[in-house]
């Protein structure tokens, strides 16, 4: 009966520590310095476009995979939802990816300079909020 009791107690301890190890992993949510350095390159890249409903397009899918990075599953809207206390402005963000799904939902949307700018800055605070930048 003791070694059946030393047993159990062995294996309740393990369980233990996997659990509160899953549940730091969760939390901690860091991006490594290389990933970090890819999205820098990256957004160079949708910066310099000429395209500007591309660029924004692109800038939205940056900001998908680095939530992703961060280990949030789903759609963008998904993620947003569920990381929106990662960000100064939650609103800004979503108001730029609003734009993004403008332009992939409407045949001839169109994106004034104004909008552009905002939508670019919107995502490049995000950027900012996230410790990318």
């Amino acid at each position: 009966m003791k070694i059946f009791l030393i047993i159990l107690t062995v294996f309740i301890t393990v369980d233990v520590l996997i659990v509160l190890y899953v549940v730091y992993r969760r939390i901690r949510r860091k991006v490594s310095e290389k990933d970090k350095a890819n999205i820098r390159k990256n957004w160079k890249e949708i910066i310099r476009q000429q395209d500007t409903r591309h660029a924004i397009m692109d800038a939205d899918k940056l900001l998908d995979h680095t939530l992703y990075l961060f280990g949030y599953k789903g759609n963008l809207g998904s993620k947003l939802k569920k990381a929106n206390r990662l960000f100064k402005n939650v609103d800004k963000v979503w108001a730029a990816h609003k734009v993004r799904n403008n332009i992939a939902h409407q045949m001839n949307y169109r994106i004034d300079e104004k909008t552009y700018r905002n939508t670019m800055l919107a995502f490049k605070e995000a950027f900012k909020d996230l410790k990318i930048f």
